[in-house]
């Protein structure tokens, strides 16, 4: 049998990719940091009112930040945001921004997420470009490596005839 008949072509599923698999995997743990920070600052709503309401999203900003891209981020600081304005911030089940302090609270918390998924995301972005910038040197140490060998390897095969010749003679 040949080996197409032993291995059919593989059909692809619906958009499936590796890639896809990992943006997946990044929205989930936007959303699931963002539902754990939801629950942890509910259950210390008795004792915090509407005081802090946004801090524990900060933490489910760095964590999704800190996990995945730029995209999943942007989802946090918004479900975040819009989670703490409406459940812990009076008056509830409203979204409130008339209040200078609800203006302020909404502010500082927008300028803290942005500087979190900024820095974290410019530090993402060095990183890959030095791995980069380490395989291509590798890479470039490799062929510089194989070309002081190749005239040792060329010089040795040139003299071994020459030393046969004198040996024969």
């Amino acid at each position: 049998m040949s080996k197409d008949s032993q291995h059919p072509p593989q059909q692809r599923r619906w958009g499936w990719t590796p890639t896809s698999s990992r943006l997946g995997k990044e929205y989930g743990v936007a959303i699931g940091s963002t539902f754990l920070a939801f629950v942890l600052r509910l259950s210390l709503d008795s004792y915090l009112d509407d005081r802090l309401a946004y801090a524990p999203f900060l933490v489910a900003i760095a964590v999704t930040t800190w996990y995945g891209r730029i995209g999943p981020s942007f989802v946090t600081v918004v479900l975040g945001g819009l989670i703490a304005n409406w459940v812990f911030i009076h008056p509830r089940a409203t979204l409130n921004f008339t209040d200078l302090e609800d203006q302020a609270g909404i502010a500082v918390y927008l300028t803290i997420s942005f500087a979190l998924v900024g820095f974290a995301q410019t530090w993402r972005w060095a990183w890959e470009k030095t791995e980069e910038m380490t395989q291509e040197l590798r890479m470039e140490l490799d062929g510089h490596r194989q070309a002081e060998h190749e005239p040792l390897q060329v010089e040795s095969t040139e003299s071994a005839p020459a030393a046969q010749r004198e040996h024969r003679l």
